[in-house]
């Protein structure tokens, strides 16, 4: 993974040359990295504070990324591609990361068999985000909306918030053995016995990490600016680049740890990982969104359009189905898979 810094100065280089299709794939392949980088040094972070503070910041150090190229897509006014952005992300971790998991586990291992009580706890929570976004989009379209939906949306924004904190406390604090957050990829993982000054570490992971920011807002910020030329040259919807680019540059490292914990017949893990992201999107990511668009005057809500609403049910409610049981087969997986790109062939055509 960390061989791919070199796409960093190289896309930098090919965006001032305006070689701007070229530097589209070389950003990519550029923003994958500092993602990855960001998870590691939160792990790294984690060791330090302690197993409370490290939780809080493993739980949302995933979202830093999609969170830093939302917010430059909210400036330049692509409202479709950040909502498409964040339902995709969603969509991805559920039906595409779990798919391929489940699919290339099943095909090595028989059966893989997981908690049941882990998997019921997050879609609870799911299912309570996808609650604000159909009462919210439901509201927008009815007859009796009498012109304070903004406030509605915002409304609903704080309360998911609110609902995601309490979540952490419940993952963290009260209920921790149920849930265990990890932003790790297993081939950068932190060696445990490192030796050393561990005041040192902290300060030079820290700056690491200021530096690693830094480059995400550079990154972000150009990438976000050859979406928008991709979108006008070759005539891709918002909603299509938004679905498959977003999620993909912002969750990698966490998509390929989970395919790897799939591999190694622990697909509790690959659970967490994958259901633990779409719940953190649902409920922080979303509406933290909408609340910085309300301070700094972007139009963003959580009204979404029938075939949005329509894709994040499918999409929750056959996980759903899938983990009922507490066991998954490789057929599942496939099941998955083949619904997830039915969806994305749908936008791609919009």
């Amino acid at each position: 993974m960390k061989y791919l810094y070199i796409f960093l100065p190289v896309s930098i280089l090919l965006y001032k040359l305006n070689f701007f299709t070229l530097c589209f794939f070389v950003t990519i392949l550029a923003v994958i990295p500092i993602s990855s980088s960001i998870c590691k040094y939160t792990d790294i972070f984690s060791e330090q504070l302690g197993d409370k503070v490290g939780g809080l910041l493993n739980a949302t150090a995933g979202n830093i990324p999609e969170l830093i190229i939302s917010y430059f897509a909210l400036k330049s006014g692509m409202f479709e591609l950040v909502k498409s952005g964040l339902i995709g992300s969603i969509i991805g971790n559920l039906l595409l990361v779990e798919g391929i998991s489940i699919f290339l586990g099943g095909l090595k291992y028989n059966e893989q068999k997981f908690s049941r009580e882990f998997a019921r706890t997050n879609f609870g929570l799911l299912f309570l985000a996808l609650t604000g976004i159909i009462i919210a989009s439901t509201y927008k379209r009815s007859f009796f909306n009498n012109g304070n939906f903004k406030e509605m949306s915002y409304g609903i924004s704080i309360i998911l918030l609110l609902v995601y904190f309490l979540g952490l406390i419940f993952s963290l604090i009260t209920h921790r053995n149920l849930f265990i957050f990890t932003c790790k990829n297993e081939e950068e993982a932190i060696d445990k016995n490192v030796t050393g000054n561990r005041q040192l570490r902290f300060f030079l992971t820290l700056i690491s990490f200021i530096f690693t920011f830094l480059f995400l807002i550079i990154e972000g910020n150009i990438l976000v600016k050859l979406i928008e030329y991709i979108s006008l040259s070759y005539g891709f919807s918002q909603n299509f680049l938004g679905i498959i680019i977003i999620p993909m540059v912002g969750n990698v490292a966490e998509y390929s740890t989970a395919i790897l914990m799939a591999l190694k017949n622990k697909i509790n893990l690959c659970i967490e990982i994958a259901i633990g992201s779409g719940m953190q999107i649902a409920l922080f990511a979303m509406p933290f969104l909408v609340l910085i668009g309300l301070t700094y005057g972007y139009t963003i809500d959580l009204s979404y359009n029938l075939y949005q609403i329509t894709s994040l049910i499918i999409a929750i409610g056959l996980s759903f189905f899938v983990f009922q049981d507490g066991k998954t087969f490789w057929i599942e997986g496939a099941i998955l898979l083949a619904s997830y790109f039915i969806i994305a062939l749908g936008y791609l055509f919009m």
